[in-house]
């Protein structure tokens, strides 16, 4: 599988159009990868002598959303012209074989470097990219024993970004302590999503709703709470003060039947709080609908989203009661972590390996997190931003033209993670406006 075609004619046409992550998508064209032309100007300023050296990256998806498409129009569109870099993307990478497909096509394509937004099998595919002379680049975080190996091992040709899971736990923990009642009678119900594989996102925020519950009741829980996070079955959150909790985990591209068993727990009528960490409300809002309805039960939702007009839908559309269908959704601020991953990249391609690492020597990350948002308007003015369309990308030429050790040869790890962690939502308000 790891030998590489050497023939010219193949690579010439790889070069031109290769997205795939299975061999049935080898032939898709170069109008169909819409890939940046490397040096390409723009009205914002074209290519800085700077970045002179062209640099071609491949983009692994596991998931074709709003989240993507947003994703590709910054990389391709925006990033692509001023940092002379060109972007091949793939389709849908959903296991271990199509992602090392895609890498093999990107290192036919004459890649320089994958950016993925798979965590599995990380050690394996970055030694992969390692013989192909490719750096590796993977939206993930530390997680013991699932990354050590690739984080401590030493590898040139890796580093790491990924959005601030303690923080987002900590979003949904705040939420519930201003909206749960006194007593906890209305009930919860968590849908823990993939934490049972080691997803970290929804491992931190399900740990973070059953620790909130915990202490905002004085809970004693019958098991300990990490055994019940990673159960890949439901189960009660039993407890010595009689309150209802439920554990949901699964996912609707995992589990056949996921809805219609979450349907069901709902229509059970024993919870009035349901928690995502997982994006899911906009699958989930009729269900809750038609039970508050049978009910006559008001069910407060908050989970994982994405700014999309589906979001947009969901705050603006009322259930029985007066509330919104998601009465808390936390938006990503795309642009802000897709420059987390670029910056990581581009620094290794120039040479700058010493900006990628953490204080200890390992492989760094950065670390972004999640803005709540528990109003339409608040929805409003961030729509507005990172939208494929461009003009107000919440990270600009600016804030990466500073992440980047080209400009800044003594900039370290922990000094891009400042400047990532300064892009807030007030900031970006500052910045961009309504």
């Amino acid at each position: 599988m790891r030998k590489r075609i050497l023939s010219l004619v193949l690579a010439g046409t790889l070069a031109m159009g290769m997205t795939a992550c299975s061999s049935s998508s080898e032939s898709t064209t170069a109008a169909e990868t819409s890939q940046t032309t490397q040096g390409e100007t723009t009205q914002e300023g074209g290519t800085d002598s700077a970045y002179s050296e062209p640099f071609k990256i491949g983009i692994a998806e596991v998931q074709a959303n709003d989240e993507s498409i947003q994703r590709r129009a910054y990389f391709e569109d925006y990033i692509g012209p001023r940092y002379n870099c060109e972007f091949i993307f793939s389709e849908q990478c959903s296991s271990t074989d199509k992602i090392l497909t895609f890498i093999e096509n990107c290192a036919d394509a004459g890649c320089d470097a994958v950016i993925s937004y798979s965590n599995d099998d990380i050690e394996q595919m970055t030694q992969v990219c390692q013989e192909y002379g490719m750096m590796y680049v993977v939206n993930t975080v530390r997680i013991n024993p699932k990354t050590e190996a690739a984080f401590a091992g030493g590898y040139e040709n890796f580093a790491a970004f990924g959005s601030d899971q303690t923080a987002i736990g900590q979003v949904f923990s705040d939420w519930l302590k201003e909206n749960a009642s006194a007593d906890g009678s209305e009930g919860f119900l968590i849908c823990s999503g993939l934490a049972y594989t080691g997803n970290l996102q929804q491992t931190e925020i399900t740990q973070a709703c059953l620790t909130a519950l915990q202490d905002l009741y004085g809970l004693t829980y019958d098991s300990d709470i990490e055994s019940m996070v990673v159960s890949s079955s439901p189960i009660e959150a039993t407890n010595d003060k009689g309150i209802n909790i439920y554990i949901y985990p699964g996912h609707t591209t995992r589990v056949e039947g996921y809805l219609q068993g979450l349907t069901a727990a709902l229509q059970t009528g024993k919870y009035g709080v349901m928690l995502q960490s997982v994006q899911l409300y906009d699958q989930t809002g009729v269900i809750v609908q038609e039970t508050e309805a049978a009910m006559g039960k008001d069910i407060k939702v908050a989970g994982v989203a994405t700014v999309s007009e589906s979001l947009k839908t969901a705050f603006a559309t009322e259930d029985q009661f007066g509330n919104p269908t998601v009465n808390m959704a936390t938006a990503k601020p795309v642009s802000l972590l897709c420059a987390s991953g670029f910056a990581q990249t581009y620094n290794l391609l120039t040479g700058h390996r010493d900006a990628t690492l953490a204080e200890n020597g390992d492989a760094g990350e950065l670390n972004t997190t999640l803005w709540p948002i528990t109003d339409l308007e608040t929805l409003e003015i961030i729509s507005q931003w990172d939208t494929p369309e461009g003009g107000k990308w919440i990270v600009d030429y600016d804030i990466v033209d500073s992440m980047l050790a080209v400009n800044n040869p003594d900039l370290t790890n922990a000094d891009i993670q400042a400047i990532v962690d300064s892009v807030t939502y007030e900031s970006t308000l500052e910045r961009l406006g309504e």
